[in-house]
């Protein structure tokens, strides 16, 4: 049973057969013992002292700077970290790892020691960068990764058949915790304005606050404002009170990336309001790994003897990649760069980009939710509806269906008022 692990410490996912954990990088003992992923990320607010984000950042032997329970330092707390995981996905025997651009040969050599002391063999070694890209049907671009505590951007390219990560420049101090505190800290000041409440003055209320900044940036994508109530003080949030952190984050990115290159964004990044680049936008699940190598994996898999990062794959069959039409991945190269063939299904020029309600338009790289638990899900086949359908839900005047894929000019309306359509928003 192969397994695959992305050590992306903001979503950190495991796979095994049809189940995925998510446990991001977060560490908190109580006292007794360590608690890792969603549970440790839900007290950090409340026990600052007590948790750890940086132990897969920093993987090192270096003693911890702040002392966590019996861990001598952050390759303690990753060997935990693996060990839940591993049990919790019922002990898989074999793993294949995706790693980012920023860990060192030294954090490598690590890891795999560390492995070496767990009930499991590591397969491979892939650069997550490579894989993503690969999946991407880009002949080049730039990976834009969101970490706790950076951003990374790595540039790939396509050569000799295969996708090559490149080299990988870093935005220090603007990770997912440095963008939640801009949040919190902007929601805050409005909570005072609107309420004169302050949920910052309370380690229990500023938990809540941060608790709901993923549900309420979710909302805006789909609605002009949204709602957050903390001990019975409700304030209102729009799109606009954030967006000025979003546009300032993507004007000290966009100079990381190479010129005229495209960008290809994880998924955490695209609730962000205020959030866009100046070129072409692609947008691609860490979920699309767990395909990626499913198509793949004889492919990707090395012996203990021969196990090296790997940072060239081949495309796969076809794009898992949301934006706009996809550039070829192979083929002749003619006088003026381009490239002819395609490798990969290209996006195809009637699949929508955003749902236009009203005057604003919601883009759909990150899923909107319409009515009840109906969702319009987008990847790189088209956009389809999921979940639950309530009866009144109507696609072009007749009843929606599940599963029902939609194009761009489809009308959506259901018995609440929901009026909208669904568009193509061109870079």
């Amino acid at each position: 049973m192969i397994a695959v692990v992305d050590i992306n410490d903001v979503a950190l996912r495991l796979w095994c057969e049809n189940e995925c954990l998510h446990s991001p990088g977060y560490a908190f003992y109580d006292g007794d013992q360590y608690h890792f992923g969603t549970s440790a990320m839900a007290t950090r607010r409340r026990t600052p002292k007590s948790v750890n984000t940086r132990y897969w950042s920093q993987l090192n032997t270096q003693p911890l700077s702040s002392a966590l329970g019996p861990a001598r330092h952050a390759g303690d707390l990753v060997h935990s970290h693996l060990t839940q995981l591993h049990t919790l996905a019922g002990q898989p025997t074999e793993l294949v790892m995706c790693t980012p651009g920023s860990m060192t040969r030294d954090q490598h050599s690590l890891l795999l020691g560390i492995a070496e002391h767990l009930p499991f063999d590591v397969r491979g070694l892939i650069h997550r960068t490579a894989l993503l890209a690969g999946a991407s049907a880009l002949t080049r671009g730039c990976h834009i990764e969101l970490q706790l505590h950076q951003t990374l951007v790595t540039a790939f390219e396509l050569q000799d058949n295969g996708i090559q990560a490149l080299d990988s420049q870093a935005l220090a101090g603007h990770g997912l915790l440095a963008i939640q505190d801009r949040l919190a800290s902007t929601i805050a000041e409005l909570f005072v304005v609107q309420t004169r409440f302050d949920p910052l003055r309370s380690a229990d209320t500023e938990q809540t606050l941060y608790d709901a900044l993923p549900s309420l940036l979710t909302d805006l994508t789909v609605q002009s404002e949204a709602h957050i109530t903390i001990n019975d003080y409700s304030v209102r949030v729009t799109g606009d009170d954030l967006a000025a952190m979003g546009q300032a984050f993507a004007a000290q990115l966009d100079p990381l990336l190479r010129s005229d290159w495209p960008a290809l964004l994880d998924d955490s990044l695209l609730p962000l309001p205020g959030f866009e680049l100046p070129r072409a936008v692609y947008t691609i699940s860490g979920d699309a790994m767990a395909s990626v190598i499913s198509e793949r994996v004889v492919s990707y898999l090395q012996t203990p003897d021969e196990l090296t990062l790997r940072r060239h794959v081949a495309p796969v069959a076809h794009s898992y990649a949301s934006g706009p039409v996809v550039e070829p991945t192979s083929g002749p190269r003619s006088d003026d760069g381009d490239r002819g063939g395609d490798l990969a299904t290209p996006i195809g020029t009637s699949r929508p980009t955003h749902l236009l309600q009203g005057m604003h338009a919601r883009p759909l790289h990150h899923g909107v939710a319409l009515s009840g638990d109906t969702r319009l899900h987008l990847d790189g086949h088209g956009v389809t509806l999921t979940g639950t359908i309530d009866a009144d839900l109507r696609i072009n005047n007749s009843a929606a269906q599940l599963g029902q894929t939609l194009v761009s000019g489809d009308t959506v309306t259901d018995g609440a008022g929901l009026r909208a359509q669904l568009i193509i928003v061109e870079n």
